[in-house]
This record gives structure tokens, C-alpha cells and sequence, in this order.
């Protein structure tokens, strides 16, 4: 997937259930930092996809989306600083580039926050992403739309995906 959105939970239920799922793992473990844990939601309740021990792709939306992103929680973590609880101030869309040149007409759209890796762009290499982040369904669904001729082909499936999950949960 070329895209990934953060939506505020809205059920109380899967919240409170992913939250006791993973704190019972980090205890078990003894665990210190950033634990990414994907979850396919079956019924009314969680089965776990992936546990990724670091910080992780599905969280790189914090940098923009919330007032403490994954990478200071993760250093807060390990460095024994105090861990605030992070405020989501807004619904937030990342969008993975994966091997695609840096394109400026991106930064003309104000909602793009471009984050690039200096890595050599190759085929199928993840160069960076680009987070956009409003507390209105529409304006994140307009800046999408704009971005569209922006970007190839690979990308449209998963814009015309993220703009219906938007419309559909934001």
C-alpha cells in the first residue's frame, strides 16, 4: 500500500481492546520504547497482523499529526524522560514514496508536509513520504484530488482508496 490514514478512534470498545492487547505484550516482554501493532478488526473485535518492536511506516503520520511524534515517544521511551499522553489533532494521510524522483509541485498544495531521505531513488525503494494532516475530511480529499496528475499511475489506486476511507470514517 502507497498510503496510510490515522482516523481517531471512534469505537471506545476496539480502543480499550487494542490498548489491554498491547499491554499485556509490552509487559510480558519488559519492553522500553515504540511498539507498532497492525490490526485487522474481525467481528467486533481485534486479531493482531503485525508487532513491529520500533518505531514504524504506519506511524511516520506522528510527525505532523500529533503534538509528540513515534521517534521523540520512542526516545522519551528508552532515555527515561517523562511520556505525555500524545494529542491527534487532526486526521492525518501518509502517502509512502517508493521509487519516485522528488517532485516540488507537491509543496504547492498546503496541506503536504514532504519528508525525503536523500536515498537513491531505485525501483521499489521507499525515498520518502508525504503527510497531510486537517481536521476537514474535505480539504485532506481536495489536496489528494490536486495531487493526483503529481504523481503515476501506481499511485492512483491507492488515492482513489484513501479518499473513500476518508469519506467513509473521517
Amino acid at each position: 500500500m502507497r498510503a496510510s490514514v490515522a482516523i481517531p478512534a471512534s469505537d471506545a470498545h476496539l480502543q480499550h481492546q487494542a490498548e489491554t492487547m498491547l499491554s499485556a505484550i509490552l509487559n510480558a516482554l519488559d519492553y522500553v520504547g515504540v511498539m507498532a501493532m497492525e490490526c485487522f478488526i474481525v467481528g467486533d473485535s481485534l486479531l493482531i497482523n503485525e508487532l513491529a518492536p520500533r518505531v514504524h511506516n504506519s506511524g511516520h503520520w506522528t510527525q505532523n499529526g500529533a503534538s509528540i511524534s513515534q521517534f521523540e515517544l520512542h526516545l522519551r521511551a528508552i532515555l527515561d524522560l517523562p511520556m505525555p499522553q500524545p494529542d491527534v489533532h487532526s486526521l492525518s494521510v501518509m502517502i509512502n514514496l517508493i521509487g519516485t524522483d522528488v517532485n516540488s509541485q507537491w509543496l504547492s498544495l498546503p496541506l503536504v508536509h514532504l519528508h525525503w531521505y536523500d536515498k537513491e531513488v531505485r525501483p521499489g525503494r521507499k525515498v520518502g513520504h508525504l503527510n497531510l494532516n486537517h481536521t476537514s475530511v474535505e480539504s485532506l480529499c481536495d489536496s489528494l484530488t490536486q495531487m493526483k496528475p503529481m504523481l503515476d499511475d501506481a499511485y492512483q489506486s491507492s488515492l482513489k482508496w484513501t479518499i473513500a476511507t476518508l469519506r467513509e470514517n473521517g
